[in-house]
């Protein structure tokens, strides 16, 4: 089975979330300034305190011990889409040429999979006069032509949305010598995964099987029968049409998450020298989730969007975990160098089951028991920034080590290279531009831009760099934008 084929809900999903609230943590994709310039101590005030674990103390450290205290309120959104239009018709143009599950095991919300009869291959053959070897030429170019879509879903056929907000809160020094943070965040995310099976024809079997069907007297002749592995046809005795259908367990998966997360971290100074200052800091969250699957056989299927609609009305299963994040952060005069590891734990959160019975496939089935339990990886998170002496202007790197998992099973794993003008007055805007490349999983760039007003607005906005066409336009792959108030008192 090809597990890593991708077919998912387009910008409709964006809105089921702004209608119904669903939340997923965590998307992978810092929100507020952090947009723009990557998951990284930027020195930007509070936001910059929400990173790395240890950042708090070193902002502190940075005021001469002064208190800091301030939040930041911000929302954020986001769309990823493959190069192919018209997404739901699309899918169901495929999934007609599949073959339904037995009747009774099972079928999709609203769907009606009894009614399908494969696709009309025409009168391929003359019962008089037979040509085997036309008949088998056109079954092999439709089993080629299911081939080429099933290969258009694995690298075009998919489009994620989901939406995030986040409410970092930073206290001051006045306990046990540190700084505290604590927040509460929120967060979207829904998507559909195809689970592609190969189609195995073999043309030479097919001929075979297609020699004894006519060998057979006409009365004695199957109306269905095989002529290859999963390629399944059926003739009409009375208009001598031939319906072709594949018989496998290629399926689409749906997956809903909703999360509250609420976190709780402790940083401090550990040793100070005239090279410069080490900062340790340690995060606790606590993650409150709900959880939703649902998996369809593409035989099953006769209105694919139906299938993304009933995604408003899962049934969710509760789940609760507690994960924990530690960091390190070097400061000296004009640079800082930090590494944080998050999800030291890896907490495990399960899935529903999902309606197996259709499932004749050992490999399908395996796949979906396994799919139930979501663990979120450990990751470790590098940086690196220099300042300019009054800290007004910065450059600043991020690296993700190694990928994680999100619970849509997308992988992370991203780099960011951005540079920033922070300033103090209410008057001047403070400006950022950064360019980020997810070195895993889609593999997209993008670049983006924010702006800081009136010293409390933050405006952040990132466009990938790859381009699809849809009804005759290039549009970006992705777009992401985040909006938010930062506050300090």
């Amino acid at each position: 089975m090809i597990i890593k084929p991708n077919l998912t809900v387009t910008a409709s999903v964006l809105v089921l979330f702004c209608a119904t609230p669903v939340y997923a943590g965590p998307v992978y994709q810092p929100p507020g300034s952090n947009l723009t310039l990557g998951d990284v101590t930027h020195g930007n005030r509070v936001q910059s305190a929400s990173s790395n674990p240890a950042a708090a103390a070193a902002d502190q450290n940075r005021n001469a011990g002064k208190p800091t205290r301030g939040t930041v309120l911000s929302g954020a959104a986001g769309l990823e889409y493959g190069n192919v239009q018209n997404l739901f018709d699309y899918y169901d143009q495929v999934t007609a040429a599949y073959e339904p599950s037995e009747p009774g095991t099972g079928g999709g919300p609203g769907q009606l999979p009894e009614l399908k009869t494969g696709l009309d291959l025409g009168q391929i053959w003359d019962n008089l006069d037979p040509d085997i070897q036309d008949a088998v030429n056109t079954i092999a170019r439709e089993v080629a032509t299911q081939v080429a879509l099933a290969a258009l879903i694995r690298a075009e056929g998919h489009a994620k949305a989901w939406i995030a907000a986040d409410a970092p809160f930073l206290i001051g020094t006045e306990y046990l010598g540190g700084a505290w943070t604590f927040g509460v965040n929120w967060s979207g995310s829904s998507k559909a995964v195809g689970l592609v099976q190969p189609i195995d024809f073999d043309p030479d079997e097919a001929r075979q099987a297609l020699e004894d069907w006519f060998n057979t007297q006409i009365a004695d002749r199957p109306v269905e029968f095989s002529v290859s592995n999963h390629v399944e046809l059926a003739v009409d005795p009375v208009t001598n049409a031939v319906f072709f259908s594949i018989d496998n367990d290629s399926s689409i998966l749906t997956k809903a998450t909703q999360t509250t997360e609420l976190n709780l971290g402790y940083s401090r100074q550990a040793w100070s020298g005239s090279a410069g200052s080490l900062f340790l800091g340690a995060e606790a969250r606590l993650y409150l989730k709900q959880l939703s699957r649902l998996s369809v056989r593409f035989g099953d299927i006769t209105d694919s969007e139906e299938l993304f609609d009933a995604i408003r009305d899962s049934n969710f299963r509760s789940d609760e975990a507690l994960g924990v994040d530690v960091g390190a952060l070097w400061v000296g005069n004009n640079y800082q160098l930090g590494a944080q590891i998050t999800n030291i734990n890896e907490p495990t959160f399960i899935f529903p089951d999902v309606n197996l019975e259709p499932y004749r496939s050992e490999t399908a089935i395996g796949f979906l028991q396994r799919d139930q339990k979501y663990t979120m990886d450990r990751q470790l998170k590098l940086e690196a920034s220099l300042f300019t002496a009054s800290r007004s202007w910065s450059a600043h790197l991020g690296y993700d080590a190694d990928p994680a998992t999100d619970p849509m099973g997308d992988r992370f794993q991203w780099l960011t290279v951005s540079a920033g003008f922070a300033t103090d007055s209410w008057w001047i805007p403070g400006g950022r531009i950064g360019y980020r490349q997810n070195l895993a999983g889609t593999e997209l760039k993008y670049l983006s831009i924010g702006i800081t007003a009136f010293r409390i607005f933050n405006f952040d906005i990132a466009s990938a760099l790859d381009t699809v066409t849809i009804d005759g336009q290039k549009l970006p792959q992705g777009l992401m934008a985040s909006i938010g108030f930062e506050i300090s008192w």
